[in-house]
């Protein structure tokens, strides 16, 4: 218990630490100027390794740490990348920033197959892609056409991946699920694509049939098993959905409420089929499988058989409150009532019934006006008493708590009470030892959720604000510290997660500037390395033996790998500097708007005059040479003429004022040239968007363009 306090606060040291320079880089401190910015980062970078491998030589029974700093220095790759993007004014969240951290991480991942190493390039390999195909600061027009093959290869990219983690020849647990979950939820997109017909549905439900059999039979695995079944039920109802709205009629509802019931009847057999075939039908992981398909596959009809019944009442009665009475007396009487007294109704068919009734029960009270929502939750409080199946409670608990919250809030109660209300509710429910561990976790995703919603309440007073982020910091903190004497890791990943996500959700909180939350984030990593240190000195009794430091085991490639950060930093720095230098200067007309971005901080999104070339049409992704000729207000403009694979529009002959831009096509008439972000203190955004009307260009002998400064003439 004591090593796993020890091991969690360093962890959490270094986390935060990493997030006090995520944040400080991000505030684009106006003081530092940035050769300055240039230095603090290279130092912090090197810092990183240094520690690490000082930690591999000195603290030999401490080779999490020398692994943990060196993880932390490949993360902080990206951040001095990112600072280099701001100093710069290059693209904001280019994916060129993920491209260049990827590739020391994956070096590392190669050489080291340190599992930390293979998860961040699998995820920066997909934030570059994501951010190659969405930019944040350009808007690409793409063809649904590319978009459908674009998902389909992220797909097949993906089980490659998920092959290799199967067949054990890449060994990661990580990648093993990252990848399938990536491979489904592409090939669930791809499913909506208006392109070849009906065909991008007809793939998808062949896909998820060979998948379910698949991981039903041939390699048995239930949890994605319950991941393809999901996704093939949201499928199922965005494509009911989308047809409701497209036949909109009696005769409409009454064939969906008959495929509802085909549906639930399909899944009786289903399931009676799955505990003949499981050969372990008696045991309690296979029951709760079985509990939570059905009720995976009987939302689907409940949510259609309460749909389409509402709508059929609403057409036939055409009056609103009338049938708002009906449908909730019919939800207690007509589906919950039958699941309470008929106890030996099968299991698919009380699911069903239980659900259909839940969402015509919660949607009717919170509209109607009296207190017939008392009355649903005092229903519900009974059937968690009678029904103890851990798939209905769970339903129970979350229609509970909708209805408890939305009603509140309707009724004026101040949003910060309810959420306060919910909190203290679930923490006690999750106390409550004679619950299941389903139940006691879902009760603490719960609680946590309110409390982490609460900390995003703008208060009358900064006091009661930072009362709130503090609270819930210091919180989740002591509770990781109280899961550590637990034999079950389902509620340490639970609160650890929120509390990374409520570091993340800071960065976008205007409340708090960055520089404070990057100085506080310091400080209590200071107090948590000091903590950790006196807890360690304290401690009775041996370390357990550890395996050798990363660092001692590769140290010649790691010393490479580190080599190629600082080159790769380095040639941005050079080639930057020379385009500063050296470069024309032109000044161009601009119309900004400001954003914050993902990694950098605020910026001014720039749109320029260029940007447009009128009458054109290209298509998306390709490289552009355009002259600008000085105007006669010394403003450069589009002078007619451009470059595409090797061929100008029309014959051109250069003038001596003349400057030559590289670009890049996004779709119609529309030119990017890398130049359309400017980042500025934080806080300044919008000054800085009230008063700059010119940008001030430098455009180096090769074409390419920085950003210098922007002035309102």
């Amino acid at each position: 218990m004591e090593q796993k306090a020890v091991q969690t606060g360093y962890f959490l040291a270094i986390s935060l630490l990493l997030s006090a320079l995520f944040y400080f880089f991000a505030s684009n401190w106006p003081v530092m100027d940035r050769w300055e910015k240039i230095g603090v980062s290279a130092a912090v970078l090197a810092l990183f390794y240094l520690f690490s491998y000082a930690a591999s030589i000195v603290l030999t029974r401490h080779s999490f740490l020398s692994n943990w700093l060196l993880v932390a220095g490949g993360l902080a790759f990206g951040l001095c990348v990112a600072l280099l993007g701001q100093i710069y004014n290059s693209h904001a969240d280019s994916y060129m920033l993920f491209v260049v951290w990827l590739i020391p991480n994956l070096l590392f991942a190669i050489f080291t197959r340190y599992q930390p190493f293979y998860v961040i390039s699998y995820v920066l390999a997909h934030l570059a892609l994501g951010f190659f195909l969405h930019p944040s600061v350009v808007h690409v027009t793409r063809e649904e056409e590319w978009w459908y093959m674009v998902y389909w290869l992220i797909a097949l990219g993906n089980i490659v991946l998920f092959y290799l983690t199967a067949t054990q020849k890449l060994r990661s647990g990580p990648i093993y699920y990252l990848s399938f979950l990536v491979f489904s939820v592409s090939l669930f997109l791809s499913a909506f694509a208006d392109v070849y017909g009906a065909l991008p549905e007809m793939l998808y439900l062949l896909m998820g049939a060979l998948l379910f059999f698949a991981f039903l039979k041939w390699l048995p695995n239930r949890g994605m098993l319950i991941v393809t079944a999901a996704l093939l039920a949201l499928f199922v109802l965005a494509k009911f959905f989308r047809m409701m709205l497209e036949h909109y009629s009696e005769g409409f509802f009454l064939l969906a409420l008959l495929a509802a019931a085909g549906l639930v009847w399909g899944a009786v057999v289903g399931i009676n089929w799955l505990r003949k075939e499981s050969a372990h039908h008696k045991s309690k992981w296979v029951q709760f499988f079985q509990e939570a398909f059905t009720v995976l596959v009987t939302t689907v009809a409940a949510s259609i058989g309460a749909i389409s019944l509402t709508g059929l009442l609403v057409l036939i009665f055409d009056m609103e409150e009338p049938v708002l009475y009906v449908i909730f007396f019919l939800s207690l009487i007509g589906f919950v009532g039958p699941v309470l007294f008929m106890k030996k109704m099968d299991s698919t068919v009380r699911y069903t019934l239980l659900t259909m009734g839940y969402m015509l029960g919660a949607a009717s009270s919170l509209f109607l006006e009296q207190y017939y929502w008392i009355l649903f939750l005092a229903a519900l409080l009974y059937v968690w008493k009678a029904v103890t199946s851990i798939p209905a409670r769970l339903l129970t608990q979350l229609a509970f708590l909708l209805v408890l919250f939305f009603k509140l809030t309707d009724l004026h109660v101040p949003e910060t009470t309810v959420l306060l209300i919910v909190f203290v509710f679930q923490m006690a429910m999750y106390y409550v030892k004679r619950l299941p561990v389903v139940l006691q976790n879902s009760s603490l995703v719960y609680a946590l959720l309110a409390l982490i919603a609460l900390t995003e309440t703008h208060f009358d007073s900064l006091a009661a604000n930072l009362l709130a982020n503090l609270g819930f910091f210091a919180f989740t903190t002591c509770l990781l510290y109280q899961t550590l004497r637990q034999k079950g890791k389902s509620v340490f990943g639970i609160v650890l997660a929120f509390w990374f996500a409520f570091l993340l959700m800071k960065y976008y909180d205007l409340l708090w500037s960055l520089l404070h939350k990057s100085l506080s984030l310091f400080l209590l990593s200071v107090v948590f390395f000091a903590v950790s240190y006196w807890l360690e000195r304290r401690m009775q009794g041996e370390w357990a033996v550890p395996t050798p430091a990363v660092f001692t085991r590769r140290r010649v490639i790691l010393v490479l790998i580190i080599l190629l950060q600082f080159l790769l930093t380095g040639y941005q720095v050079y080639s930057s500097e020379s385009i500063l230098s050296k470069g024309a200067t032109i000044k161009l007309e601009l119309v900004p708007v400001d954003p914050r971005s993902l990694m950098q901080g605020d910026y001014v999104r720039i749109g320029y005059t260029i940007s447009t070339l009128e009458g054109e049409d290209f298509s998306s992704g390709e490289k552009i040479r355009v002259v600008l000729r000085k105007q006669s207000d010394n403003v450069y403009d589009y002078a007619g003429y451009y470059e595409t694979a090797g061929k100008w529009n029309k014959p051109y002959t250069a003038e001596p004022t003349d400057v030559i831009i590289n670009g890049k096509t996004v779709g119609g008439s529309q030119v990017e040239y890398g130049i359309e972000s400017y980042f500025v203190p934080e806080g300044t955004g919008l000054v800085v968007e009230r008063n700059a009307k010119f940008a001030t260009i430098k455009v180096g002998a090769n074409g390419d363009a920085l950003l210098e400064s922007l002035s309102p003439k």
